[in-house]
């Protein structure tokens, strides 16, 4: 009786036991069903195992969401102003396993020189950030994480700073480049830009070990014997059309002119820095020049009258008008505008004294002109007559 009563004791701990464990796991599955109603996932190929990455934390989705706003909005992941998602909120989800970057925006200062800019950014790289600080970065330029001693303004113990590259201006084989670097000496500067710094090949202006300063300039020249290859330019000519319905004096282009273009090819020997010879190898015309075509006003607005009268109009001596009518007939055929290039008017004096005797129109004034020959004549042979047979002498006066 014993025995049998122990049985059932038995029994019936081993069936109360196994209602617990099944009610605990129906239990359980319950609420994992319960848990995808909620999130409306079902089971077919729409669901997506999505990683959101924000900042240090990792939360793991699985959603049937379309975009990656949907994704946010259904996590409850609220983003503030500033804050950067990748990819994009619009951006579809595209793969069963999909990725999201959410990057949040903070306070940072960006030092540029003697400029302080305070920034809010979601940027993570130190060129970014300097770009959305309004910071124009050039060629070179780096900027760098460094502490901040301003605590107690800012609340910020680093700060990004700008460090500018230098200028450096380099004649290079006779073409002028302009470089910007962080290196501090030109032996450096030359290794970062991969130019030879055997002093055998290339001669350098300044010593190798010279520091670097903003906006320096030298010179770097092969050494020996190099073939150097320059485009040219070629000068054009002018032609000029003499126009006698033009007032004198007066040019009009007709035609303009235009340079040529040739191509020279040089062997030129240097030896630190200094061209010892050049011989030219080649020359090939890439363009002709154009001839510039100019007219010349020829028209004189001459007073009436002979030579007689302009000679008594001068206040010339009726005995003297052999002699000066030999004279300015020889010199210039009584032309008020003849030149040589270096003498000009009725007896070819210099320009400069037809001016300063007779103005800016001596050319259509041969009164004038005589009278100004007249002193000539006077104040270097006494009178019109010596002058005369100086001229007979010598052939000029």
């Amino acid at each position: 009786m014993h025995k049998t009563r122990a049985k059932n004791s038995l029994t019936a701990l081993l069936t109360f036991i196994f209602a617990i464990v099944f009610g605990v796991s129906t239990f359980c599955g319950y609420a994992f069903a319960a848990s995808e109603s909620i999130e409306g996932v079902n089971d077919d190929k729409s669901v997506h195992y999505i990683s959101v990455y924000d900042e240090d934390k990792k939360i793991n989705i699985r959603s049937d969401a379309t975009t990656v706003r949907e994704v946010l909005l259904r996590a409850e992941i609220v983003l503030n102003s500033g804050d950067k998602v990748e990819p994009s909120l619009d951006e579809k989800i595209a793969s069963e396993d999909f990725n999201i970057n959410i990057y949040r925006a903070r306070d940072v200062i960006v030092l540029d020189g003697y400029h302080k800019k305070h920034v809010r950014t979601a940027s993570t790289t130190p060129e970014e950030i300097a770009t959305d600080a309004g910071v124009e970065l050039l060629d070179a330029d780096v900027v760098e994480l460094v502490p901040y001693n301003s605590l107690l303004e800012s609340g910020k113990t680093t700060a990004y700073s700008v460090k500018r590259a230098k200028t450096v201006n380099i004649n290079f084989y006779g073409k002028n480049v302009t470089v910007r670097t962080q290196k501090n000496t030109i032996n450096e500067l030359l290794k970062e830009q991969e130019i030879d710094t055997n002093t055998e090949k290339n001669w350098v202006s300044m010593p190798l070990k010279t520091k670097i300063s903003d906006g320096m300039h030298f010179i770097i020249q092969p050494q020996g014997v190099q073939t150097i290859t320059a485009e040219e330019n070629i000068s054009y000519s002018e032609k000029t059309i003499q126009d006698y319905d033009m007032e004198y004096g007066k040019r009009s282009i007709v035609k303009y002119g235009e340079l040529g273009k040739k191509t020279v090819t040089y062997e030129v020997n240097m030896k630190d820095g200094k061209e010892l010879s050049r011989k030219v190898l080649s020359v090939i015309v890439t363009k002709e020049p154009v001839t510039q075509e100019v007219k010349v006003g020829m028209k004189l607005n001459l007073p009436s009258g002979s030579h007689e009268d302009w000679m008594a109009a001068a206040g010339i001596s009726a005995s003297d008008y052999g002699y000066v009518n030999y004279i300015i007939s020889h010199e210039s055929s009584w032309r008020p505008n003849a030149s040589n290039g270096r003498y000009f008017g009725l007896y070819q004096t210099s320009q400069s004294r037809l001016i300063n005797d007779c103005g800016g129109n001596w050319v259509n004034d041969p009164v004038c002109q005589l009278r100004s020959a007249t002193g000539y004549a006077t104040s270097r042979y006494g009178s019109w007559a010596n002058a005369y047979s100086r001229w007979r002498a010598q052939g000029w006066w």
